[in-house]
């Protein structure tokens, strides 16, 4: 079995009708990960590649995973308090995102939760300062999905249009480089 029937079977693999339910599904075990997101940004690049008619589909299964792994999150939250996020994601304190979101939250309240949630960031703050406002968790998972769907939708899009924009999303200049060969395809 040689490169080409490799690429061949990874292609293959990425066109299956299934293939968005498992990047959506890893995309909400990163919450508790924090290593797949550029992994991930390949797959869903893939996902959306591999058939192109299915880009909605595509980021709609992204985001129920995603927001899956936030309600996860969420219940241990409410199990262990918001100090579980600090002993167990101590890295994501040190983020700029973390302080963008608080600003955000504290000047705007809920209202600011679907545009946090679009921003290709971690979802951690959101989720923490959230809870420290007492936002319920339907307002808080529904702002989640609603702001993935569009950045799913986005991203969909700038993969068959615009790869290298791309790299707003995080993704390296190899996997911009990749997509834009896949997209000419």
């Amino acid at each position: 079995m040689g490169w080409k029937d490799s690429v061949a079977g990874l292609k293959r693999f990425a066109a299956a009708p299934w293939f968005p339910v498992i990047v959506g599904a890893l995309s909400g075990l990163n919450l508790f990960t924090l290593i797949l997101s550029g992994p991930l940004v390949v797959l869903f690049c893939s996902a959306v590649l591999a058939n192109r008619k299915r880009w909605f589909w595509t980021a709609l299964a992204n985001a129920v995973g995603t927001t899956a792994g936030c309600f996860l999150m969420v219940l241990l939250i409410e199990q262990r308090g918001t100090d579980f996020i600090k002993d167990s994601f101590p890295t994501t304190f040190k983020s700029k995102w973390w302080s963008w979101t608080e600003g955000m939250m504290q000047d705007y309240g809920s209202l600011a939760a679907i545009p946090v949630s679009g921003m290709p960031i971690i979802l951690h703050p959101l989720i923490f300062f959230a809870k420290l406002s007492n936002m319920s968790n339907a307002m808080l998972l529904g702002s989640i999905f609603v702001g993935r769907v569009a950045k799913y939708c986005l991203m969909s899009q700038l993969v068959l249009c615009a790869p290298s924009a791309l790299r707003f999303f995080g993704a390296s200049q190899a996997t911009i480089e990749e997509v834009s060969k896949q997209k000419d395809k």
